[in-house]
């Protein structure tokens, strides 16, 4: 094979690669703010919410956290600081919350994250109503990551999107869930 075809190969294949990699990535900047969609508590939404802070997805029964660990719902706003911790502490405090309440509260998965997500909105996806001033920040979910023992999955807030090669040992902050 002549170099000048191996060379067309060559930039065919990249050529393919880089177009796979593009139309597999959805492009959301033409998505609206879920503050945008979300114009009153009154809106149509997945949710129950109940006092205290908490709201079960009724498609998959999960009960969340509607703040951030750390933080305490007030008037219908999440107040304080989010908890940031590292994976393994993240893990370790779920498992005090679940045996000091005798309820079975834990970080979620990252297949149980996308479908209590919006998909329709973004910075953050969620709705505003449910889960009120959810930063715009890396949170942890249960899962392990396909790759080293070094990382762990996370999901972003901003798009909803899940990223399963986080350093574990990075302190972020996280939400609870239960199944009913």
């Amino acid at each position: 094979m002549a170099a000048s075809q191996k060379r067309g190969n060559r930039a065919l294949l990249a050529g393919l690669l880089l177009l796979s990699l593009l139309t597999g990535c959805g492009d959301q900047r033409n998505q609206p703010e879920c503050g945008d969609v979300y114009k009153s508590r009154m809106d149509e939404h997945d949710f129950d919410v109940f006092d205290g802070g908490m709201a079960r997805h009724r498609p998959t029964g999960l009960t969340v956290t509607q703040c951030a660990v750390g933080q305490r719902m007030s008037n219908y706003q999440c107040r304080g600081d989010s908890l940031k911790l590292s994976w393994d502490a993240a893990m370790t405090y779920a498992a005090e919350v679940a045996e000091k309440t005798g309820e079975p509260w834990r970080l979620p998965t990252k297949n149980e994250i996308p479908k209590i997500l919006e998909k329709k909105c973004i910075n953050p996806a969620v709705n505003p109503f449910v889960f009120p001033d959810l930063e715009v920040a890396n949170f942890w979910t249960a899962s392990k990551g396909l790759h080293q023992d070094m990382f762990r999955c996370s999901f972003y807030t901003y798009q909803g999107r899940v990223f399963c090669r986080q350093a574990r040992d990075i302190p972020q902050p996280f939400i609870l869930v239960k199944s009913n």
